[in-house]
């Protein structure tokens, strides 16, 4: 089986241009979304929530729906996964730079695998493992506030230590509570620059996908009551709406476990990313042709890339290091709806989940981007 390198959209990994363009908004700066000067930034953050999804849903986001086109749509980092598009984000850099490749990598220097978004420990320092200054950091250094809205549980993790350091964290756990806390800001005559995330459409996709009747409930509600707060903000407020990523559905005859035809070599040490895209650890680099060439019975549901062709392709932008050192030898990018399986190092849960992410199709990487009062 041939090694393939999947073509990537020139505008691969282009939400890390959008906390930063909200930033320089405030301070009446050039910016790479065209942002005019603003007192205040609203950004709202929906995680999962992909373009495709909000138009074959539409009938149930008939707001949002109505205000994507060619220019509000762009295109998330790859892997098309939260831990690395939230990171991007959150500091204007790709995932080469600020070092969050991934959701499960390996951490070669103590021999264990980390799930960067919710596996920190006493070992993965937030400021070792993501140093690159973040958007809430900049801000500060200049005089203005910036603010997080989330759920209280995310106040102390070492995920938002990574990427909103220094941020004003506001706890707001239902979306009302939230659009709530975004409105006094909004009214206030105080400079800022706000991040409100919404995780729960990502968490209902994931265990009921996306073309379920309680997601679109969701959806319907959220369409909304996003309306409504938008219709209300003042002039001198601009808000933009994104997403980390989309999703794509699959059904247990397209899972795909892949046991014995990654241990036939005895080269394989991890198998971590996602579903939708395998990260292959090898103890020898020279393995990989014998790899591949073990996994061929498989070979119509994935490409299989080396990361060495990736990274010289600019899917990660520049990759420092830390980086480097985090990443695989070889990827498996799942093709139209399957996932792909190790039984020793994915959760008994990830073969649960109806709706998956991390790969390259359009309902993965395509996420809105709505500006609202520029």
């Amino acid at each position: 089986m041939p090694l393939t390198l999947p073509a990537v959209p020139n505008a691969l990994g282009n939400i890390r241009n959008v906390f930063t363009s909200g930033l320089l908004s405030l301070q009446g700066l050039t910016n790479p979304l065209n942002l005019s000067h603003k007192q205040k930034v609203i950004v709202i953050l929906i995680d999962g929530l992909g373009a495709e999804q909000i138009m074959q849903r539409s009938g149930h986001a008939p707001w949002l729906n109505s205000l994507l086109s060619k220019k509000s749509i762009s295109v998330c980092g790859f892997p098309a996964t939260t831990s690395a598009n939230i990171a991007s984000f959150a500091t204007g850099d790709s995932p080469g730079q600020h070092g969050l490749v991934g959701h499960r990598v390996w951490d070669r220097k103590h021999d264990e695998q980390i799930n960067l978004l919710v596996g920190w420990n006493e070992r993965t320092d937030p400021r070792v493992w993501q140093p690159r200054q973040t958007v809430s950091e900049r801000a500060l250094a200049l005089g203005l506030q910036c603010n997080v809205v989330a759920a209280s549980e995310y106040r102390d993790t070492g995920y938002t230590e990574a990427t909103m350091r220094e941020a004003n964290f506001i706890a707001a756990n239902s979306w009302q509570e939230k659009l709530e806390a975004a409105r006094a800001i909004v009214n206030s005559k105080q400079q800022s620059l706000t991040y409100l995330y919404i995780p729960e459409l990502d968490k209902f996709g994931h265990q009921n996908g996306w073309s379920s009747s309680g997601w679109a409930a969701m959806l319907e509600e959220l369409d909304a009551m996003l309306r409504s707060f938008c219709e209300q903000v003042p002039k001198d407020t601009g808000v933009v709406i994104t997403a980390d990523h989309g999703m794509i559905e699959t059904s247990k005859p397209r899972q795909l476990v892949l046991d014995d035809s990654y241990d036939k070599s005895g080269s394989v040490q991890f198998v971590g990313g996602d579903t939708r895209v395998n990260y292959v650890y090898l103890d020898d680099i020279g393995a990989v042709d014998q790899v591949v060439a073990d996994l061929e019975p498989f070979s119509y549901a994935f490409d299989a890339v080396r990361t060495e062709e990736a990274i010289a392709a600019n899917w990660f932008g520049e990759v420092l290091q830390p980086a480097r050192d985090r990443l695989p030898e070889l990827m498996l990018l799942a093709k139209s709806d399957f996932t792909l399986y190790h039984s020793k190092y994915f959760k008994s849960r990830s073969f649960d989940m109806i709706a998956h992410h991390g790969s390259l199709s359009p309902a993965e990487i395509r996420v809105p981007l709505i500006r609202i009062g520029f």
